[in-house]
């Protein structure tokens, strides 16, 4: 599942790559077109006259306009709302290589520690469990610990103190990944207020020009504003991805040690009443 989002990650990533590649292009093509056109336009008659018609000369676009965007360049037109999304994604790749690591099978349900408890259950002594607890200090240890500590109260007991302990050690672990939720939820909404901000700027600017207005520049306006906005939902997609994978993994891991610290202590369960 990991590998998934690692996948959904990577194509994400290089689509901002790819996308301002073909926009360059579709202009380098579009501009040939219009020159193509304009020379046709102006190919004089040969039965109509012998005068030299100069052909029209073609509108191309500047050579600061023809350039080709790139990643980068994308960036610096989002302005420090586009750099504070950026700074949103190292965030969010960091905790994605973190949780990767910490919340796994082997930290949580480690096999050596169910091995120990075995050991520890057929002797619960006080001195044994608290020798044991500050050794192993994982999900399962610090569970199964709380059960043991309420032996001579009934299984009851052990299974109530079991169960708190579970909910709240699952809790915390959850809470950590909500991290990953609130970038989620806040990058598409920066990315809009830097769409805002351009849209604003852009029409201030052409409220102020004097004469037509070009379409031209005014798709150019509106697509520096957009920059943003697609900065932002390419850093929310793999982060609530990953938000969901992640907490589906601390629901399964939490909830296959409760069941093994349940099966461990299954020893002091009463057999029932003797007739």
């Amino acid at each position: 599942m990991y590998r998934h989002a690692l996948c959904v990650f990577t194509l994400v990533f290089f689509s901002t790559l790819l996308v301002p590649s073909s926009v360059s292009f579709c202009k380098e093509k579009s501009t040939d077109l219009i020159s193509l056109d304009m020379e046709k336009e102006t190919v004089p008659d040969k039965a109509s006259t012998s005068q030299v018609v100069s052909p029209a000369k073609p509108v191309f676009m500047t050579d600061r306009q023809m350039e080709e965007s790139n990643l980068f360049d994308l960036i610096k037109k989002g302005g420090v709302v586009g750099y504070t999304i950026i700074l949103l994604s190292v965030i969010s790749l960091g905790l994605i290589i973190s949780y990767r690591v910490t919340i796994r099978r082997g930290n949580i349900l480690p096999s050596k520690d169910i091995l120990l408890l075995q050991e520890l259950v057929k002797d619960p002594t006080e001195e044994a469990i608290i020798t044991f607890e500050k050794r192993r200090k994982s999900f399962l240890a610090r569970v199964t610990v709380a059960g043991l500590r309420e032996s001579s109260n009934g299984y009851q007991a052990m299974i109530k103190a079991m169960e708190d302990t579970g909910e709240a050690l699952a809790s915390g672990i959850a809470r950590k990944t909500e991290h990953l939720n609130v970038i989620g939820n806040i990058s598409p909404m920066m990315g809009l207020l830097g769409t805002v901000i351009g849209m604003l700027r852009c029409f201030n600017e052409i409220a102020h020009m004097t004469g037509a207005i070009e379409p031209r520049q005014l798709a150019a306006g509106i697509f520096e504003a957009l920059v943003t906005t697609c900065m932002g939902l390419i850093v929310a997609i793999p982060a609530l991805y990953c938000y969901a994978l992640f907490r589906n993994r601390v629901d399964e891991f939490s909830g296959e040690a409760s069941m093994k610290a349940e099966q461990l202590i299954s020893g002091f369960k009463p057999t029932g009443k003797m007739s």
